[in-house]
C-alpha cells in the first residue's frame, strides 16, 4: 500500500500521513506500547491499524481505477514508472526490442557508453550569494518534444545511417542564436565519435580516489576516440569556444507508426483523451495539465482537490514516460559466473565472467535515454552560457534547475533584468499551445505573501555544499534566516532523532510549509543551523547542540524485503521462539559503526526494529560476523551529522571539504577505459545501509588495446614493480589487472591514481 501510494501521488507517507492525506473515515493511532505486555488498549490499537490500513486501501484502489488502466493490477504498481508502462500498454505500445530484432548488440554498446543522466553541480560552494532559482518547463517531456521523440516511441523501429560529413558541417556552423530554432532540435537526434582535445563534456570518474563513479562536466582529453550525443559536442562547442572534432556520427530516424494502437483517457476522463497517432503524447499531457493548473487557480474549495489530483496525474503520466523506462536494467544475481560479451564505446566486444546477468526492462529504450539526458544537459549549459554573456554567475544546477548568482558589484535591479533575459531567450523554445516561460522564475524568489501572484520578487539567497546538497532562503529581521527550499540528499536514510511534537525551542518554526520547502522539521532544524554558521562568518563550525536527542545512535529503518537480507538475521533468530524472530518484511534497524583504529574491518551493525533506536542499539550486532556491536561503538546523530555541511565535491577542483567559493573544472585525461553495468544495483539496500562495492556492476577494462593497462606501462614505460610501490599494491595485483582480469573497483581505482601521478610526474619540469 505504501508503494501504491508513492506511485499515485509522487509522495512517501506513513500510514498516520496517508489517512490524513486521503481524509479517511478513520485515522490511526498512537501508542508507546510496542514490545509490552498485550493489553487491551494496545489491541485497539492494531485493529484501528488494520482498519485505517484498509480504508487507505480502498481509496488507494478507487485512485487507481480512475486511471482506467484495464490491464494493470495494484499489485504490479511498484513505482511511477509503472504507470507509465501501464499507460502504454493501454495503447497497445509494443517495446521497442520486440519490434525491432535486428539491432547489433555492438550498436547498443555505442549508444549505452554515451548516456550520462542529469546534470547536478554546485558552482559556487559554501558561500551565501544571492541568486535567482529558475527551472525548465517540465524539462524531460519538453526536450521529447522538441526532438519529436514520441514518434520513436510508437514506431516498428528506428533506421540508423551515417551521416558523419554532414554533422561536422552542422557542428562547425551551429550557434547559439540556431538552438532557438525548433527545427534544429530534430536534428539532435545523433550520436557521435570525437576525438577528445579539452572540450568541457561529461566524465564518468572516481575522483579523489572516492569508491563510487560520479559524473562531472569537465574539460576532457583522450587519445581513444569517445561517444557522445550530438548535444553534448553543442555545449562543448558554446562552452569553450572550440568544436569538437567528429570521427564518426550516427543519426537516428524513427520507422512507420506500429499497427493497432489505441487512444487513451489519463485519469478515466474524456476531457483528457490521447490519440497515439495524431497526438504528441509529451506535449499533449503538458498542455492539459497547463489547462488544469488554469482552472485551479480559479477553483472554489470543492472543485480543488479534484483538480490538484487530475493534474497531478498528468504530470506522473508524461514523468513517468519520459526517461527512467527506457534504461531500465534488471539484475540477476547468478548462481555461479558466466562468461558474458561486454559491448562498449569500441565496436569490438570482449569476454568477462560475471555472477550478476543484466536484462533490459520492458521498454528498455537507451537511445531515447541518452537523447533524452543530453538535450537537458545542453539547456542547462545554454543556460550557463547566457548568464555569462549577461554578467552573472551561478550557483549550482540541478537536473532541470539552475540558481543565477548576483555577482557582488551589481545592483539587485541590475541583476533582475539580466536574469530575467537569461529566461526570456529560452522563450521561442515554448513547444505548447499555451506561451509562457519555458525557463520559469520558481515561487521560492517571491516573497512568502506574494508568490501565489508573483507581484514582487525578494531577495533570495543560496548556500550550496555539494550536488544536491543546497538550500535557499531568505533572510529576515535580525538576519534570520527564512527557508524556502532545501535538500533531504544525504539524510533521507536516517530516521527522524525527534519528532514533530518536540522540536529544539531554540529554531525559529519553518515560514514556509515543509511540503513547500522539501525537507522533514529535523532535517530542515539542521539546515537552519548550517545557514546561520554561514551568515555569522562561520561555515566550517556547526552548532549540533541544539538537541538531546541527537546524542541517540544514528539509525535508519529498513524492511526485510528480500531473502538476503532476512539471512542477516539467522543467528539471531536460532532457538527464538517464532513470535521473537524477525520475519519477512519486518523492519529493521541499522546503524554506522564509529571510526576506531582497533575495529578492522568496521563492524556493520543491525537491529531488530525499535521505535526507540537506543534500545534496539542494545541488540545490536555485525550483519557480516553475527558478533555483538556495543552502543558505545555506535555513531550518534552529532557524529554522523557533523561533516554534512563539508562534503566535497570531488568532481572539480576548490571541491574539498573545507574549500570555499568558486569551483573549477578539472582537466581529465583519459588513460583507461573501464566498462560498468547498472549504478544504482540494490539502490535501497545501498541507501539505508551503506555503500557496497560488491554490489557494483563493474566489468573491467578490455583485455587488449588501448585502453588496458598493459598497453597503457608499455606506452608510458611505467614498470609493474614501479607502480605496485607507488599504489601501495601487491605487484602480483598489477599483474592480474594487465591480464584483464577483474579487481574490485577502488582497487582499480588505486591503480589508474597511481598511473595518473606516475605520468604526471614524467611530464613535469624537472629543477635544475
Amino acid at each position: 500500500m505504501k508503494t501504491l501510494a508513492a506511485a499515485l501521488t509522487s509522495r512517501s507517507f506513513s500510514l498516520g500521513g496517508l489517512a490524513d492525506f486521503l481524509e479517511t473515515a478513520d485515522r490511526k493511532h498512537s501508542t508507546e506500547e510496542h514490545g509490552g505486555p498485550l493489553t487491551t488498549k494496545y489491541i485497539d490499537y492494531a485493529v484501528q491499524d488494520v482498519r485505517v490500513t484498509w480504508q487507505c486501501y480502498v481509496a488507494l484502489l478507487g485512485e487507481l481505477n480512475a486511471h482506467d488502466l484495464s490491464q494493470t493490477r495494484a499489485s504490479q504498481v511498484l513505482s511511477e514508472a509503472s504507470l507509465g508502462k501501464a499507460c502504454l500498454r493501454e495503447m497497445a505500445v509494443a517495446p521497442w526490442r520486440e519490434v525491432q530484432l535486428n539491432v547489433p548488440d555492438s550498436l547498443i554498446g555505442l549508444i549505452m557508453s554515451t548516456y550520462y543522466g542529469g546534470r547536478s553541480e554546485v558552482h559556487l560552494r559554501r558561500v551565501v550569494r544571492q541568486v535567482l532559482y529558475c527551472d525548465f518547463l517540465s524539462m524531460y517531456p519538453t526536450v521529447c518534444t522538441l526532438m519529436q521523440l514520441w514518434r520513436f516511441v510508437i514506431a516498428r523501429g528506428v533506421k540508423w545511417k551515417d551521416t558523419t560529413k554532414t554533422v561536422a558541417g552542422f557542428l562547425d556552423q551551429v550557434a547559439l542564436p540556431d538552438l532557438q530554432k525548433l527545427d534544429i532540435w530534430t536534428r539532435l537526434r545523433t550520436i557521435v565519435q570525437v576525438r577528445a582535445d579539452d572540450g568541457i563534456l561529461p566524465v564518468r570518474a572516481s575522483y579523489a580516489d572516492e569508491p563510487q563513479a560520479t559524473i562531472g562536466l569537465n574539460h576532457l582529453k583522450s587519445k581513444s576516440r569517445l561517444w557522445f550525443t550530438l548535444a553534448d559536442c553543442i555545449a562543448s562547442k558554446l562552452l569553450t569556444g572550440r568544436t569538437p572534432k567528429i570521427v564518426r556520427a550516427i543519426t537516428f530516424q524513427p520507422m512507420r507508426p506500429q499497427d493497432g494502437l489505441k487512444p487513451i483517457q489519463i485519469a478515466g476522463s474524456r476531457e483528457y483523451a490521447i490519440d497515439p497517432y495524431r497526438d504528441d503524447f509529451y506535449r499533449t499531457l503538458i498542455d492539459m495539465r497547463s489547462d488544469v493548473k488554469a482552472k485551479l487557480k480559479r477553483a472554489g474549495a470543492a472543485e480543488k482537490h479534484k483538480l490538484e489530483t487530475e493534474q497531478q496525474s498528468l504530470k506522473i503520466m508524461a514523468n513517468a514516460t519520459s526517461y527512467g523506462i527506457f534504461v531500465e536494467l534488471i539484475v540477476e544475481k547468478l548462481e555461479e559466473q558466466e562468461k558474458r560479451l561486454c559491448h562498449g564505446p569500441s565496436s569490438k566486444a570482449f569476454e568477462v565472467a560475471t555472477d550478476k546477468g543484466e536484462q533490459p526492462g520492458r521498454y528498455f529504450h537507451p537511445l531515447l535515454a541518452t537523447l533524452i539526458t543530453g538535450a537537458a544537459r545542453l539547456l542547462l549549459a545554454i543556460s550557463e552560457m547566457l548568464a555569462r554573456q549577461n554578467g552573472l554567475d551561478w550557483a549550482l544546477c540541478d537536473t532541470d534547475s539552475m540558481a543565477l548568482a548576483k555577482p557582488e558589484d551589481m545592483s539587485e535591479a541590475e541583476f533582475f533584468k539580466q536574469a530575467q533575459c537569461v529566461c526570456d531567450w529560452f522563450a521561442p523554445l515554448n513547444p505548447y499551445r499555451i506561451k509562457g516561460p519555458l525557463f520559469k522564475i520558481e515561487d521560492a524568489n517571491y516573497g512568502l505573501s506574494d508568490k501565489a501572484r508573483n507581484l514582487k520578487l525578494e531577495p533570495l539567497y543560496c548556500f550550496a555544499v555539494s550536488a544536491k546538497r543546497y538550500a535557499l532562503f531568505n533572510i529576515g529581521a535580525k538576519g534570520r534566516p527564512i527557508i524556502r527550499k532545501a535538500t533531504a540528499h544525504g539524510l533521507g536514510h536516517l530516521r527522524a532523532p525527534y519528532d514533530i511534537e518536540n522540536v529544539p525551542p531554540s529554531i525559529p518554526s519553518p515560514s514556509a510549509s515543509l511540503g513547500e520547502i522539501g525537507v522533514e522539521r529535523w532535517q530542515y532544524d539542521l539546515w537552519y543551523q548550517i545557514i546561520a554558521s554561514a551568515l555569522a562568518g562561520r561555515p566550517d563550525q556547526v552548532d549540533l547542540s541544539y538537541h538531546p536527542s541527537l546524542d541517540r545512535p544514528a539509525a535508519s529503518r529498513y524492511g526485510a524485503t528480500t531473502p538476503e537480507l532476512l539471512r542477516w538475521f539467522a543467528t539471531y533468530n536460532h532457538e527464538r521462539p517464532y513470535r521473537d524472530q524477525v520475519k519477512p518484511f519486518n523492519f529493521l534497524i541499522s546503524f554506522q559503526a564509529s571510526t576506531s583504529p582497533h575495529s578492522d574491518p568496521r563492524p556493520k551493525p543491525i537491529a531488530p526494529y525499535d521505535s526507540n533506536s537506543s534500545k534496539a542499539a542494545r541488540k545490536c550486532f555485525c550483519r557480516e560476523t553475527g558478533l555483538p556491536v556495543p552502543a558505545s561503538q555506535l555513531q550518534n546523530y552529532r557524529q554522523a551529522l557533523r561533516q554534512y555541511h563539508l562534503h566535497p565535491e570531488s568532481k572539480f577542483e576548490n571541491g574539498e571539504p573545507f574549500d570555499i567559493g568558486p569551483t573549477r573544472r578539472r582537466h581529465v585525461e583519459v588513460t583507461a577505459v573501464r566498462h560498468i553495468g547498472k549504478e544504482a544495483n540494490k539502490w535501497e539496500e545501498q541507501f539505508h545501509l551503506g555503500f557496497d562495492e560488491d554490489e557494483q556492476m563493474d566489468y573491467g577494462t578490455p583485455p587488449a588495446g588501448v585502453c588496458g593497462l598493459d598497453a597503457v606501462l608499455r606506452k608510458t614505460g611505467i614498470g609493474q614493480r614501479r607502480l605496485a610501490n607507488e599504489s601501495g599494491l601487491a605487484r602480483e595485483t598489477i599483474a592480474k589487472m594487465c591480464r584483464g582480469e577483474q579487481v574490485r573497483k577502488t582497487t582499480a581505482a588505486q591503480v589508474w591514481n597511481a598511473v595518473s601521478r606516475l605520468s604526471n610526474q614524467q611530464t613535469e619540469p624537472q629543477e635544475e
